[in-house]
């Protein structure tokens, strides 16, 4: 017999109820908080996790597997151990190109060049520096200040897998 643990076994240890999953977190955390862990190590475990979950969601035989197991419960909504199961539409989208609706075409095309003026106009205004800058509105000939953009950002440490 082999101490080994198989990829199913693996995934049946996070079965878990919300406050187990929330207790685990916390508990992970505090080992962080207390230094008998290395972040670093915990932070590329969890990156690892995420991949893992961002594959095996992008599997179309997976998706596949999942509607029909669920299909065959014969109900739209169940229990299945401590979550509720629901099938339902979801990412609808809607394919406007074949319509051939003039108004449409002219409506996206004043839309873009709008979006265009936009990202221009926000593209200046990042060069003004703290002090202001007197501007001119060439439609109205009214003069007003513009200050720069408020900016914040959050440092982090980016994780590469390979």
């Amino acid at each position: 017999m082999t101490n080994e643990l198989s990829t199913t076994s693996i995934l049946s240890l996070f079965e878990t109820t919300k406050e187990q999953r929330e207790s685990f977190a916390l508990d992970l955390i505090d080992k962080i908080d207390s230094g008998n862990v290395d972040p670093l190590k915990v932070h590329l475990q969890v990156k690892c996790m995420e991949d893992v979950v961002k594959l095996i969601n992008a599997n179309t035989n997976y998706k596949k597997a999942i509607l029909e197991s669920a299909e065959n419960v014969s109900q739209k909504s169940f229990q299945f151990h401590n979550a509720k199961f629901e099938i339902k539409e979801t990412g609808v989208k809607y394919d406007f190109s074949k319509c051939e609706d003039e108004v449409l075409t002219r409506l996206y095309s004043q839309q873009s060049e709008l979006d265009a003026k936009v990202k221009s106009r926000e593209s200046m205004l990042k060069t003004v520096s703290a002090k202001g800058m007197i501007i001119t509105d060439e439609e109205t000939g009214e003069t007003f200040t513009v200050y720069p953009p408020a900016k914040s950002s959050t440092t982090s440490v980016a994780v590469t897998l390979k």
